[in-house]
Formats: structure tokens, sequence, C-alpha cells
């Protein structure tokens, strides 16, 4: 079952770099504009610290990886080659993927072989003098992202979160049939039966795995979604029926509980704040 795409088709991922070179001081992002980051790092290394607290340490080649944009520092030991971009996927959407823990994952590139041949790729097309050098590196991010994601769902690197669902066997189908399906009727007990377990097992088992129960869990990604699809220009009727609500006034009445603000508002807020 493919675990990814239906979560990337929604929100595919736009990637720009922005430095390829020595790092020979800090490097400092406070990430106000909610967008993630990538490091790769191709040869010295790096310390890693988020706000203030130490986070790890890390030799080339690797990957240091924060979905959500997280506050973080470099400090180089004492210099280090390293590209680094920004990414973003639907960040003000809440796309799950972004909300994983810790929001800092340091990866090294000899324990992921499915990381390091586009890892090799990207270094090679990064530091080469080759026409259309961007172009050609910001496209490998995007695919670069799908990778990192594969990465943590094998290995189930991250604790708890939407990776370690889609890793988790009993739990996969249910997940992706709301990831896929967001405006069926879904109830704990259609989603535990799709799971095939019983409506007790599988709501624990996936409060384990999640640290959410299931039916927040589909609420939160429907207005993950119905943020995208007015954002896109889509009538509030037309959002409420393709995300699984029975009228615009049930849509309103749960965006409004979960986003503190109407749909309406929040759509003026947030096209606001894009032109400031």
């Amino acid at each position: 079952m493919d675990r990814l795409s239906p979560l990337l088709e929604r929100f595919p991922p736009t990637a720009r770099v922005f430095f390829s070179d020595v790092l020979c001081k800090n490097f400092e992002s406070d990430l106000e504009d909610g967008k993630g980051h990538i490091h790769w790092l191709r040869s010295g290394e790096i310390e890693v610290r988020s706000a203030g607290n130490f986070v790890g340490t890390i030799a080339g080649p690797g990957v240091i990886f924060s979905p959500i944009g997280a506050a973080h520092t470099l400090i180089p030991k004492p210099e280090a080659e390293v590209v680094c971009a920004e990414f973003e996927f639907g960040q003000r959407f809440q796309n799950p993927l972004i909300a994983i823990k810790p929001s800092i994952v340091l990866i090294a590139v000899e324990d992921a072989p499915e990381i390091a041949v586009v890892h090799k790729l990207l270094m090679e097309e990064a530091f080469s003098n080759r026409c259309g050098k961007a172009f050609g590196v910001n496209q490998l991010l995007q695919y670069f992202v799908l990778v990192v994601f594969r990465y943590l769902i094998r290995t189930e690197a991250i604790p708890s979160g939407i990776t370690k669902a889609l890793a988790d066997e009993k739990l996969l189908k249910a997940i992706t049939s709301m990831h896929s399906e967001p405006s069926k009727p879904w109830t704990l007990e259609s989603l535990a039966e799709v799971a095939g377990m019983s409506r007790a097992s599988f709501a624990n088992h996936f409060r384990e795995a999640t640290k959410t129960t299931p039916v927040e869990y589909l609420t939160d990604w429907r207005i993950c979604l119905a943020k995208s699809k007015i954002t896109d220009g889509l009538s509030i009727k037309t959002t409420a029926r393709q995300v699984g609500y029975t009228s615009p006034a049930a849509l309103t009445r749960v965006f409004t509980k979960r986003v503190g603000c109407s749909p309406r508002d929040w759509l003026s807020r947030s096209t606001e704040s894009e032109k400031h």
C-alpha cells in the first residue's frame, strides 16, 4: 500500500537552495516564515543546537532535517561543506508530515542507502559549474524530501507521530484510507473495521503510535484539507462536502473550534499576512 502519495499529491513539496559552500561560521535560523530546512553535509563536522539546547553532532556525509522549521544553529567544527535549502509542503495548512517530534533529525548517510544515492547526485550537482545547476538541484530536492520520509518510515526513527503510524502495518490501511477518502463518513467503528481490529484495540493502538485519537487525527486532516481548498478558491459549501462534512455550518463549527476563527476569517487573515 502506498503510504505517502495521498499526502504528497495533495501537498507536493517545493524546495529552494540558498547556500552551497564551505560553512566557516555559525549559521542561525529562527525560521519565522515557518518553512522547513534541509542541510546536506558533504564533508566536515557540525554541531546542531535548537533553542540553545544541544541536538547532536554529525560528520559528513550527513543530513540535518527539520520539516516543521524549528529554530536552530549550525556550528562548524571548524568548517564544513554544506548545501542548505528551505522547503515547504503546506506548512500553514497543518500538514501532518511536518508535525514530527523531535523537530530536528540527524541522519548519517552511511546508515541510509536510499538517501546515499540521491545525496551523491545532489552534492555533485550543487558543487558543480554545470549549466542549469540551480534547476537541477531544486528538482533533486523535491525527490529528496520523499526519500527522507521513506527512510523515517522504514526505520521508525521517530518514536511517535505520522511516520510511526505509517510504518505500523496494523494502522496503515486505516490511516491511508483517511488520507485518500476524507469525505467518507468515517467513525471509530468503521476505521477499526478497515484496520481489522476491535474498536478498543484500534483506538488504543492508534493513540500509542500517534499520541492522538483516530477521530482527532481525522478531524485535523480534514481541517488541513479545508484550509488548502478554501485558499484555492473553493466555496465553503463545496469544501465541506469534499472533506466530509454534511453542511457548511458543520464545517464552520468544527473549523472554528479547531482554529479559533471561521474559515472566512482564517482566509482573510492568512491572505493579509502573506501581503506582509
